[in-house]
């Protein structure tokens, strides 16, 4: 059996977790896992030369500083093992490494230099972004391969100059939902219920407060419209809400797939978003969708899936719902085509294209 170090961050996410069961029980590889979290302890040097007074409060950076990076090691008799860091870009040992990321420090960088809202990465310091930048460029140089979920950050990755690009592979994302459905379940009453749901814990970097400001020109025409909203809790949107909008706060797997089966689309006007998992999910179950044309999302948001507005601006993105909403029979189609294009999205096949790429490598 090939054994592959499962190197993760603080947390086993579902991401890291589906893709590692599928490349365990299809293709058969030992996964190792090893946490890359650093003791608060350990991180105390990074909390002192990183500390910032940011509006009024002292914040730290050490989970992302350099010196908190090259503190993580693995033990001994694991350090000549093949390693796949999931959602970073650490070299943590002396085998073959490969990462796998929705993001790179250069694209966050280059927005920060631009003078763009990052959100999460607003208030990190760009000396430190670019500490970061050039520590990152040095572990893809040391990288036997890239896995990347959009073709957005494959081609971030490659202008970096680091890697060659037939060393750098799109492989996207698959749902986390735990569910599969054989046939596409959306139905009349998903059409006939008026609903559009929105998913997403970080509401302001997800359009959040954009969808605010444009649902009341939705009502205008629809009075019978109706907006779910999962992931925030009502305390976290922080304004006077319609009676037409329901914050249902996180929801369980299978209390999300209950909801989005009972609404006519799924709208995320993200103004910050590396790849867009939600989306997927909404597609493996009919929905239609309404994104932002920006970062990834136009990848697999394609023509006749959904909508794809730009960021920010308001009256786009209230047409789109309205749209969704009104022209039935496009909306139908569109629920067709979105089923359609999810399947070509599992972790399945994600796991596939990583094997092929690993199988090689290990060969030579």
């Amino acid at each position: 059996m090939k054994q592959l170090i499962w190197a993760f961050g603080r947390h086993l996410n579902r991401t890291t977790e589906n893709l590692a069961h599928v490349m365990a029980e299809e293709f058969h590889y030992e996964i190792i896992p090893f946490s890359t979290e650093v003791s608060r302890l350990r991180r105390i040097p990074a909390m002192v030369a990183s500390v910032r007074m940011i509006r009024g409060k002292l914040k730290a950076f050490s989970s992302i500083h350099p010196w908190t990076k090259k503190q993580v090691h693995l033990p001994s008799e694991l350090e000549n093992i093949p390693t796949m860091v999931i959602m970073g870009s650490q070299i943590i040992g002396n085998g073959p490494h490969f990462f796998y990321q929705d993001l790179d420090v250069s694209s966050i960088l280059r927005d920060r230099e631009q003078g763009k809202p990052t959100f999460m990465y607003d208030d990190v310091p760009l000396s430190l972004l670019q500490k970061l930048n050039d520590m990152q460029f040095h572990e893809y140089r040391q990288a036997q391969a890239i896995f990347t979920m959009s073709d957005w950050v494959r081609t971030s990755i490659i202008k970096s100059g680091a890697i060659k690009s037939q060393d750098v592979h799109t492989v996207h994302a698959g749902s986390n939902l735990g569910a599969h459905f054989s046939s596409n379940p959306y139905a009349e009453k998903n059409l006939a219920a008026q609903t559009l749901v929105f998913v997403g814990r970080d509401f302001q970097r997800k359009g959040g407060n954009i969808l605010l400001r444009a649902w009341p020109k939705v009502l205008q025409e629809l009075p019978l419209a109706q907006l779910k909203i999962i992931g925030p809790y009502r305390e976290d949107i922080g304004q006077e809400l319609s009676p037409s909008i329901h914050v249902l706060g996180p929801l369980s797997n299978q209390q999300i797939i209950h909801e989005m089966s009972q609404c006519t689309g799924l709208v995320i006007p993200s103004l910050w978003e590396p790849y867009g998992i939600a989306f997927l999910e909404a597609m493996s179950m009919g929905l239609p969708v309404i994104g932002t044309r920006h970062m990834a999302m136009p990848e697999f948001i394609v023509p006749g899936t959904g909508y794809l507005p730009k960021p920010y601006e308001v009256d786009e993105l209230a047409e789109a719902m309205i749209r969704l909403l009104t022209q039935t029979h496009t909306t139908w189609k569109m629920s067709r085509n979105a089923f359609l294009h999810a399947q070509a999205f599992q972790w399945s096949q994600v796991a596939a294209k990583m094997d092929r790429v690993l199988t090689s490598i290990m060969k030579n």
